[in-house]
């Protein structure tokens, strides 16, 4: 009847009425027919959509082998995503790293050739990008949507790593879409870009941050920055909080640099903090502490992975064991429980390891272009 109705009504008219619609009616395939899909691709639908269609920005939390879990602070609901599916890739296979204004991007697992794609899971479309000049072995990614006034137009992605497992020569590249190749923008043989493992990269203001964990250093954790115009990794040489940090998240929240992470003391969690960044002084200012009657209901031995993630004003945590999840809100300095997920409450006998805890933010989009 649905199907029937649509197809009475003039197109505008259809147009305004989808474009109203939640964009996660779009992942349920049952409620879209091929007339919807046509029309959810022409350029007079996407220009409205742009201009009347409510933004709504969800937490990435965690993954299954088969859905991405992604809450919605906007309708305070879970939306358990087929995203593996609607880009046509294997779970398996590849490892969720970046989003950006709408779009995702996952690199290929255990290859002696990274490769990198990048995907709407709303459109089901998706791009291989091509192989990078000299990189072989990723320490750094991070992805940036560059958007005009209406809509994502392009995107660039920037990833610093080893052309050699043993090389002490980093090497940073940066893709654009506008131009569909690989772009060698500076090398460096700084010892803090010389990484245990693969890290996240966020972007503020022109920079991409994120926080290293340099090979032969005992300093711990160095927040370390690239200046998109001058093309350069700089050690900001701010001091970090006092305590053993484990976990720690980069985030960025009522438009600041925060920092997100878990003390321990004697292989025990003693405290969960957020501290933003005070760049006059170079260091991080402690913003508020997890009360005790929340600690204690995840606490946990120290192998407790604790995942971050921010946007305007709440901060999201959430842990591997007992599939928790809490948001911070930062205007009613409260905490607040996310609601049970069907998908946790089908699966608490599983426990969770670090690769499905995602972190990351995702605002679905119908004009993201790939």
């Amino acid at each position: 009847m649905k199907k029937n109705l649509f197809n009475r009504l003039p197109e505008e008219l259809t147009e305004r009425i989808i474009a109203k619609l939640p964009i996660s009616s779009v992942f349920d395939c049952r409620c879209v027919c091929k007339q919807w899909y046509k029309l959810l691709k022409s350029n007079s639908f996407l220009e409205l959509w742009n201009q009347i269609s409510p933004r709504d920005l969800w937490f990435l939390v965690y993954h299954t082998c088969r859905i991405v879990a992604a809450y919605s602070p906007t309708s305070g609901n879970w939306n358990n995503l087929p995203l593996y599916d609607r880009c046509s890739l294997d779970s398996s296979q590849v490892l969720l790293l970046a989003s950006s204004g709408g779009l995702l991007c996952f690199r290929n697992r255990n290859s002696d050739y990274p490769t990198l794609i990048v995907c709407n899971p709303v459109t089901s479309s998706y791009r291989i990008l091509p192989d990078m000049p000299q990189v072989r072995y990723i320490d750094i990614v991070g992805m940036i949507a560059m958007s005009s006034s209406t809509a994502a137009d392009s995107y660039k992605i920037l990833v610093t790593g080893t052309s050699e497992p043993a090389s002490n020569e980093s090497i940073t590249e940066v893709y654009d879409s506008r131009t569909g190749i690989w772009e060698q923008q500076c090398c460096s043989d700084q010892e803090f870009l010389q990484f245990w493992y693969e890290v996240h990269a966020i972007w503020h203001d022109g920079f991409f941050y994120c926080l290293a964990t340099p090979l032969n250093t005992s300093q711990g954790y160095r927040l370390i920055a690239y200046d998109m115009e001058k093309r350069v990794w700089v050690d900001l040489n701010v001091k970090m909080p006092f305590g053993d940090i484990r976990c720690p998240s980069l985030l960025i929240c009522q438009g600041k640099l925060y920092l997100a992470g878990k003390i321990v003391e004697d292989y025990l969690i003693r405290s969960i903090c957020i501290w933003k960044l005070n760049l006059e002084k170079l260091r991080w200012v402690k913003v508020v502490e997890m009360p005790d009657e929340v600690l204690k209901k995840i606490h946990s031995p120290h192998s407790v992975l604790i995942q971050c993630q921010g946007h305007g004003d709440l901060m999201c945590f959430s842990t591997h064991r007992g599939w928790q999840s809490i948001i911070y809100n930062f205007v009613e300095r409260s905490w607040h429980w996310l609601p049970e997920n069907e998908i946790c409450v089908r699966s608490k006998s599983q426990a969770m390891g670090r690769n499905n805890l995602v972190g990351l933010l995702y605002e679905p989009s119908l004009s993201a272009r790939v």
